[in-house]
């Protein structure tokens, strides 16, 4: 059992450590450049991001390119907590509607637990955007990275949900790409 924790949280600090290690050290980029469609690939095409499935995403949006890349910061946080907020959602409807195996209850409750904290960290990192204060984004949307990877970490095991594995991992690419984007800011 204490093995098992161990290495869940050894494991929730991996991808924490490779971002701080792939992150560059300077940057050209202020929170009041324009965003463009050519500094959205740009972006995207870097570690952490290096998600060409963001920026189509992203560039699908008109209002994309109407916004600084402050608010850019702030527009994907805010998708990452709308995000968030669903999974919550569907983990608290898992968790009331489990009722004959308490082991698979307690694992979602656990879970619903983890998507509080998290959603709650993503706001946090929401209130420092909106101030200005991007060197604590990535702070928060790192812990919030953690934290759901722990629920994550809780799921693997269970059969039958490959739909909210999916998700799971989808919250924390969003996590990763607010991470991503904020460290640009304050290199």
């Amino acid at each position: 059992m204490a093995f098992s924790c161990v290495t869940r949280n050894v494991f929730s600090v991996l991808p924490l450590l490779v971002i701080l290690t792939i992150t560059p050290q300077s940057s050209s980029f202020s929170p009041t450049d324009k965003v463009t469609t050519k500094l959205l690939n740009q972006l995207c095409a870097k570690p952490p991001i290096d998600n060409i499935t963001f920026c189509v995403w992203q560039t699908s949006y008109a209002i994309t390119v109407a916004l600084d890349l402050g608010g850019l910061v702030d527009m994907v946080l805010e998708k990452t907590r709308v995000f968030g907020n669903m999974n919550l959602s569907a983990m608290k409807e898992l968790a009331a509607a489990t009722t004959t195996d308490p082991y698979l209850k307690n694992t979602y409750e656990i879970c619903v637990i983890d998507y509080e904290l998290a959603v709650t960290a993503i706001e946090g990192a929401q209130v420092f955007a909106r101030s200005k204060s991007y060197a604590l984004v990535p702070q928060a949307a790192s812990k919030a990275l953690d934290i759901i990877s722990s629920c994550e970490a809780d799921l693997k095991d269970l059969k039958n949900l490959g739909a909210y594995s999916i998700r799971n991992s989808v919250f924390e690419k969003m996590c990763n790409i607010g991470n991503g984007f904020s460290n640009v800011l304050t290199s």
